[in-house]
């Protein structure tokens, strides 16, 4: 009687969790209503917030700016799907349209669009340097790089520092273009830009950026090791390396089954030791190589050979 009793409430589960897919409700006669930018509206700051009211039954929301419009679409800037009901983004001074629709598994809704323009703040000290490149959070391994930014109109010249990750400042020029190389140190650079003319300033705009132009050491094989026979085909690979300080290292093993290098058998992302297994009655070749976040790549282990009988 028990067996009977939990298939009946399994099969009751089961029925709901069916019935919940198949009942989800049809949004495609709901209407998604914007809260902001509004329609014609003119917004100042940069950093603009799009907001709409939440849908019943409805699970994510797809997003899409266009500019200048969607019908005269010069480029598509967004178009994403968000579970919330607001999304933030940079932009520059242009004309846009937005536009959003609520979906489920099932059906969305149609778009509600408006259109809306960026301005500059009449007051100068309000306006926002918009900056282009790098992006926010890079990592390279190149110590001289090109900054870049939007212009700000009325701006005589911008200031461009460079700071240490505790906000000491390593590097204070100004420049009348929107750009400006730079030699970044090793590790993590807040870099900033502001606008200035006769009378005031901007606040200043930071991002950050990570360089890292040391290779990963050449790692140490270990076993097995060179000439080295075994039956069984799992084979357990062991080698060492040290590292180096900077951003995240990662080993890769080469296992070819030839000495010239040309027939690869395995490339894996691997950590020490690793089983890997390959095939019998034959002979291998194999090298560890390391790399970093950073795109620095170190020098290949010595090439062992070893076969499986």
């Amino acid at each position: 009687m028990k067996k009977i009793n939990l298939y009946i409430i399994v099969l009751f589960g089961l029925f709901m969790s069916c019935e919940e897919v198949l009942f989800e409700e049809d949004l495609s006669d709901k209407k998604t209503i914007l809260i902001a930018p509004s329609n014609e509206a003119k917004v100042e700051n940069t950093s603009v917030t799009f907001s709409w009211e939440a849908l019943d039954q409805a699970t994510e929301y797809r997003l899409q700016l266009a500019q200048p419009s969607f019908e005269n679409a010069s480029q598509v800037v967004i178009d994403t799907t968000v579970k919330s009901t607001s999304f933030n983004a940079k932009l520059v001074k242009n004309t846009y349209q937005w536009r959003v629709r609520a979906q489920n598994s099932g059906s969305v809704t149609p778009y509600t669009a408006a259109s809306f323009t960026v301005v500059e703040s009449e007051d100068f000290s309000s306006r926002e340097v918009l900056l282009v490149l790098p992006q926010n959070n890079a990592i390279t391994n190149q110590t001289t790089l090109s900054l870049q930014w939007q212009p700000i109109t009325e701006a005589t010249l911008y200031r461009v520092q460079l700071l240490k990750d505790n906000n000491e400042i390593i590097s204070d020029k100004t420049t009348t273009n929107t750009s400006l190389s730079g030699i970044f140190p090793e590790g993590i650079t807040k870099w900033q830009v502001r606008a200035e003319n006769n009378t005031q300033s901007t606040l200043y705009t930071t991002r950050t950026i990570t360089v890292d132009s040391k290779n990963p050491k050449k790692p140490v094989t270990t076993a097995p090791v060179n000439d080295a026979s075994q039956a069984g085909t799992k084979v357990t690979f062991v080698w060492t390396r040290e590292a180096v300080a900077g951003t995240a290292e990662f080993d890769s093993i080469y296992v070819y089954k030839d000495l010239q290098l040309t027939q690869l058998a395995v490339k894996n992302r691997v950590t020490s030791p690793s089983d890997i297994d390959l095939e019998a009655s034959t002979t291998y070749y194999w090298f560890i190589k390391a790399f970093d976040q950073a795109g620095n790549q170190g020098e290949s282990s010595t090439v062992s050979k070893f076969i499986i009988n």
